[in-house]
């Protein structure tokens, strides 16, 4: 599990219909009923989005320009004019502050937590299909475990590969290919802002810029281009175009302080990858983007797999009603499914 630094740690849906949808959904629904103390409900202004309206699953109100100044005063007034959409049911949390928290809580429900270190290879062997049941003379890769970088080995019945990008190469490891696409994104980081209370209350969106105002008075800019520079100067490209969204950041001391480059791990087509391996045994596959909205949901449907778990045949096994519910939850979502019809359809849009 990682938190970047500079994750903008937001909690909304996607473009796109059923299923996807309804499992972002789920996701913001858990996040609000279960971890409320982390989410700062801010809702979000998207400006040049030319969705049509309304949308039953997700609802938007269509503001025009004096409903958009009285949110959001600061907002260039040309802009403003343009009219927005307002999401309100969308919400931030910080991607460490959430990680460390559910760490926390996974340590009180009885698990082991190894941090620094990190998973440097898979421990996969073959083994007779004979022996799991299969025919004479054909083999089947199990994985029984990792090897961390300082050279520990930990041995499991099922190995959980949920590490973002890094599952590629993991899963490779035990001839498993996850098809993910290389769609980084830079995202810049000013210092604080040299003025009392909050400049911006919403996360605004443009075509050129996302601009969403942290709690210690620091901005988080990007835009949705896919590229690697993570240079000082697209940084401040960053910072120029959200000037122009929010003229007033041009008096208030807003500086970059630092510009990352963030490696999402996007599926092929766009949807959450998750569940066994079909062709190795023991190996359990969990990618998706957006990992922060779905990680509630995501996370209570796996468990229910893994509860269930038969170590001997490589997968979950039984009638129960919870591991019912999850496998018909996310059987559109199996490593096994063809990611060049989906990659067609492409899930995710740009906010």
């Amino acid at each position: 599990m990682a938190a970047p630094r500079t994750g903008i740690g937001q909690l909304g849906t996607c473009a796109g219909g059923a299923p996807a949808r309804h499992l972002n959904l789920a996701g913001l629904r858990l996040w609000k009923a279960q971890w409320p103390q982390l989410v700062q409900p801010c809702g979000s202004l998207l400006f040049d989005d030319n969705d049509s309206l309304p949308d039953p699953l997700y609802p938007a109100q269509q503001l025009e320009a004096e409903e958009v100044l009285r949110l959001e005063p600061a907002v260039a007034r040309e802009y403003a004019a343009r009219g927005a959409k307002l999401y309100a049911q969308e919400a931030w949390v910080d991607p460490q502050a959430a990680c460390a928290a559910m760490l926390e809580a996974a340590q009180q429900a009885g698990a082991e937590v190894l941090l620094g270190q990190d998973v440097e290879r898979l421990l996969v062997r073959d083994e007779p299909l004979a022996s799991v049941g299969g025919g004479e003379g054909r083999k089947q890769t199990r994985a029984t475990g990792v090897v961390t970088a300082d050279g520990a080995v930990h041995l499991a019945d099922v190995v959980v590969l949920a590490a973002g990008t890094s599952v590629q190469r993991l899963a490779a490891q035990a001839g498993v290919h996850v098809p993910l696409l290389h769609k980084p994104a830079v995202v810049a980081i000013t210092q604080p802002l040299q003025r009392p209370g909050r400049l911006i209350h919403h996360m605004l969106a443009s075509a050129k810029v996302f601009v969403w105002q942290r709690p210690d008075g620091s901005l988080m800019l990007g835009d949705s281009r896919t590229h690697e520079d993570g240079s000082e100067a697209w940084g401040q490209s960053l910072l120029q175009r959200a000037a122009e969204l929010v003229p007033e950041l041009r008096s208030c001391g807003a500086r970059v302080s630092r510009v990352e480059v963030a490696y999402r791990p996007w599926p092929q087509d766009g949807h959450p990858v998750i569940g066994a391996s079909p062709s190795c045994r023991g190996l359990y596959v969990a990618v998706m983007h957006s990992g922060m909205t779905l990680a509630p949901e995501v996370g209570r449907l796996v468990a229910a797999e893994l509860a269930h778990w038969d170590a001997a045949l490589g997968g979950p096994v039984g009638d129960a009603e919870e591991l019912r519910e999850a496998q018909a939850v996310l059987m559109p979502y199996r490593l096994a499914r063809d990611f060049e019809a989906g990659a067609k359809k492409m899930a995710y849009g740009w906010k």
